[in-house]
């Protein structure tokens, strides 16, 4: 497990977030493409779309040109059901962001799932099978895209009460997949819809050069408590945000908190995630 000491940004509020998590990620993919002329990011699902909204806004305060037609964007995670689902991880990500005026990244280079692969999910008997070929399938997308040693620039994840990250739940077998896999299935989420794909472990801290880890909320706060070893001596502030420079519990105690990339680590959270650090 890699030592990489993350970066806490903490917002005021959970309305005053998104623009704190948009301008770590606008500088990001200014640094990627200035470098190569490419920027590619994977998005989780759940809450974490509704705070993409203000990337065009920050690009614009920035007077940056995000460069649209450099970015590639990637599923963290994504549920096996049609993009018209209101279970698909894509469709809120779309609607949140992608689909926004402004926001002109290439179809085709927005990768989303085979949905013509979840037909299959509909018999129980395919079902193990189904989910395993959509995901070979997008570890094909993947290795495609990115050059090897196929490494992603940024991927944005959620966590939630539970501490899970992407579809990766606490005391799953995915968690101690075998080598070799950048993308994995899953039949049995302890969430709704079971069956899901998943980038793994593996790839997020080997392949990946920064990951920000983004949750608001005080449903958060049990697990912001168990993650970090927090102290007064590490906190600094400024007119937006305070940033907090603390450790990761050893052991980590959650998905959330076995994610090491290889370059740098940002977790953001607002005010009531973090309601109950020490003093």
């Amino acid at each position: 497990m890699s030592t990489l000491s993350p970066n806490l940004l903490v917002a005021p509020s959970k309305a005053e977030l998104p623009p704190i998590l948009c301008d770590v990620i606008a500088n990001l993919a200014s640094e990627a493409i200035a470098e190569r002329n490419m920027f590619s990011i994977a998005l989780s699902g759940g809450s974490l779309p509704k705070f993409l909204g203000e990337l065009p806004k920050v690009f614009e305060e920035k007077g940056v040109d995000p460069k649209w037609d450099c970015w590639h964007v990637f599923l963290a995670d994504e549920r096996c059901v049609p993009i018209t689902s209101d279970d698909s991880n894509l469709k809120s990500i779309a609607a949140n962001f992608l689909d926004l005026e402004g926001v002109g990244i290439p179809k085709n280079q927005i990768y989303g799932i085979d949905e013509k692969l979840t037909d299959k999910l509909l018999s129980a008997e395919e079902k193990e099978a189904g989910t395993e070929a959509i995901a070979v399938k997008y570890e094909s997308i993947l290795k495609e895209t990115l050059p090897a040693p196929h490494t992603l620039d940024l991927a944005v994840l959620g966590f939630g009460p539970d501490g899970h990250t992407c579809s990766l739940f606490p005391g799953h077998p995915l968690l101690t997949l075998s080598p070799g896999k950048f993308v994995a299935s899953i039949v049995d989420s302890p969430k709704p819809p079971p069956c899901r794909i998943t980038l793994t472990l593996e790839f997020l801290n080997e392949h990946t050069n920064h990951i920000i880890v983004c949750g608001a909320g005080a449903s958060k706060q049990p697990i912001i408590e168990k993650v970090f070893v927090l102290g007064d001596e590490e906190k600094k502030e400024d007119a937006t945000c305070r940033t907090l420079l603390p450790k990761l519990a050893s052991p980590p105690p959650y998905p959330c908190s076995m994610v090491t990339p290889k370059k740098s680590l940002t977790w953001v959270v607002d005010a009531d995630a973090m309601a109950g650090e020490s003093k």
